[in-house]
């Protein structure tokens, strides 16, 4: 397994919705060795089965400013406001394209995108025809030179192929430590507090599998309900794999490898979906 760069991990918490989450300053950097096969086989079983084909690979996207990009939309007879839409800030700034009144893809810039070098990201949008199973949309995010950095689907909360996992939204981090114990799994605990809330982090070992799972319930300062849980499965090198966030109204899964294949054609990636017994998609 590729080990995950601080570039895949921090562009998922900069595209990833906030709300008041607290900022873990003791963030410890320990080697993790876990089995791949650390989510129960019915949740992976899920994840193949809603596995999203990502496109074909394309050459080097070019770096444009974002007004280029403007005006080569504009060239093309778009119209801002309806086919495209754009944001630009001190920060970051944002190209939306717009189908259907639905954003399928967002060019992602550093500082006000006014120069080429600005160009960091692209984030594509894919929305299932079928959504009975729960699964709301799916982002995938490329950097600027075309490198997979990650893929999160997201579901209902209560259609989730994940909502019978150990943990959920309404989980206490005192519930988890009571299912842990009665599974003979050894843990630890550290809080790490923040201006905005504070992170309860609960460390678990299993001894009859040699897996180590990160667990994290984030609170607001005002309150002891969650903002979110999470449950990170580890790689055996110790970088993040893969993680399962719980929020109030919906579970998002995030991968950083790419495990589905790039060497596909529309009509070969639409089987593969299918074979798979994924929804059908917008590709």
């Amino acid at each position: 397994m590729e080990k995950i760069n601080s570039v895949s991990t921090n562009l998922l918490q900069k595209f990833r919705p906030q709300a008041s989450v607290a900022d873990d300053k003791n963030n410890s950097n320990a080697t993790a060795t876990i089995a791949p096969d650390i989510v129960k086989k019915e949740t992976a079983d899920a994840v193949k089965a809603y596995a999203i084909a990502a496109p074909k690979p394309k050459p080097v996207p070019e770096k444009k400013s974002i007004d280029e990009l403007k005006t080569d939309l504009i060239s093309h007879g778009k119209v801002e406001g309806k086919d495209f839409t754009l944001r630009k800030g001190q920060s970051d700034s944002q190209l939306n394209i717009i189908e259907d009144g639905k954003t399928v893809k967002v060019y992602r810039f550093v500082g006000n995108g006014e120069n080429k070098e600005d160009f960091e990201a692209i984030q594509n949008f894919f929305y299932p025809l079928d959504s009975s199973k729960g699964l709301k949309q799916v982002e995938t995010v490329y950097g600027a030179d075309g490198e997979f950095h990650f893929r999160t689907s997201i579901y209902e909360k209560d259609k989730s192929p994940y909502k019978d996992d150990i943990v959920n939204f309404e989980t206490r981090p005192e519930e988890l430590e009571e299912k842990l114990k009665a599974d003979g799994s050894k843990f630890s605990r550290d809080t790490a507090y923040a201006d905005l809330g504070y992170t309860v982090k609960i460390t678990a070992f299993n001894p009859k599998n040699d897996e180590i799972t990160r667990y994290e319930f984030s609170y607001p300062n005002d309150s002891d309900t969650a903002n979110s849980v999470s449950k990170c499965l580890i790689g055996k090198d110790g970088s993040l794999s893969a993680e399962i966030m719980f929020r109030k109204d919906e579970t998002n899964y995030t991968v950083f490898t790419n495990l589905i294949p790039e060497n596909l054609n529309r009509e070969e990636r639409m089987a593969f979906i299918l074979s798979h017994g994924g929804p059908g998609l917008r590709v």
